[in-house]
């Protein structure tokens, strides 16, 4: 072999095996957890974040927040079903989900329920590790085989968006007690992960002896910031602060979910509801009328 010929190989060798230390170049190599992910780049706030940017952290807690719905009333606390008419803000306000989107940057999501995410440069996957500290309103912890049984009972029984929008998930690991794995199928949506994120969570325990769908106006068991409080069917619902809500100290909820109670009113007609307001029976209205804007709100 010449001199030539030997120092190219040598050079071949050192190059493949350099390739191969390179953790970012091996399609085996495993992801680093996240405390958040982005659609591109990089997330705006680092790991261990207190709160987001245009959150008051010492917001004072307390009062009541009076709502309006125009809408011909809700017949079901349980807004994942086709059936029935689900009562307003039950998405918001009851249910915890894996991953929380920030208002001040797109496409970006951190961790709520999960305290870290995995997926690698394809996204061909993402791994999500639960907090220890999670719970449901009645105290259970929230577990991967929580996550699991709410990905299967909203793709099998809940309403047909569900099994549309997390159609490219081929299969549900759950690897640990807090650790559970979507793999995808043959897909180049980079958005799934965040999508699955966006999973409400919901206790496999209160649901064992229950029939999903017929869960009309029993209030159900949560994990997020509020529950059920005092309601009359079609016409108002009351939802009341968990004053122990196990994530009040997260950076994605520190400085929010303030007021002690969030109340909402039912209106059959948006001119009753108008008038309504105009009375200061409720807090807050969005106006999309350019004449209501121009002309219905002089003199208040």
């Amino acid at each position: 072999m010449t001199r030539t010929r030997k120092a190219s190989s040598l050079i071949s060798v050192l190059t493949v095996t350099a390739m191969a230390l390179l953790p970012w170049q091996s399609a085996s190599a495993e992801p680093d957890a996240r405390h958040g992910i982005a659609m591109h780049g990089n997330t705006q706030y680092a790991e261990g974040f207190p709160h987001f940017d245009y959150v008051n952290p010492g917001a004072p807690k307390g009062g009541v927040l009076r709502m309006a719905v125009v809408a011909n009333g809700f017949d079901t606390f349980n807004p994942f079903v086709i059936r029935g008419v689900a009562a307003a803000g039950i998405n918001t306000y009851l249910y915890d989900t894996l991953m929380e989107p920030s208002a001040d940057e797109p496409f970006s999501a951190y961790g709520l329920i999960a305290e870290s995410i995995e997926t690698p440069e394809d996204r061909s996957y993402v791994t999500f590790h639960l907090r220890d500290e999670a719970r449901f309103q009645d105290g259970e912890p929230i577990t991967a085989k929580d996550v699991k049984f709410s990905f299967d009972v909203l793709t099998t029984k809940g309403h047909p968006f569900y099994r549309n929008y997390y159609a490219d998930v081929s299969e549900v690991i759950i690897e640990d007690e807090r650790t559970i794995r979507f793999e995808f199928g043959d897909t180049n949506n980079r958005e799934l992960p965040l999508i699955l994120g966006q999973l409400p969570v919901l206790p496999s325990h209160y649901w064992k002896d229950r029939e999903f769908g017929d869960n009309g106006l029993t209030p159900p068991v949560g994990s997020g910031p509020y529950r059920i409080g005092d309601f009359e069917a079609g016409r108002s619902i009351t939802f009341k602060r968990v004053e122990d809500y196990w994530a009040r100290n997260i950076g994605v909820r520190k400085g929010r979910f303030n007021f002690d109670e969030i109340h909402y009113d039912y209106y059959k007609d948006d001119t009753v509801a108008l008038e309504s307001f105009r009375a200061g029976n409720f807090d807050f209205r969005v106006e999309s009328s350019a004449k209501n804007w121009a002309t219905a709100y002089t003199g208040n």
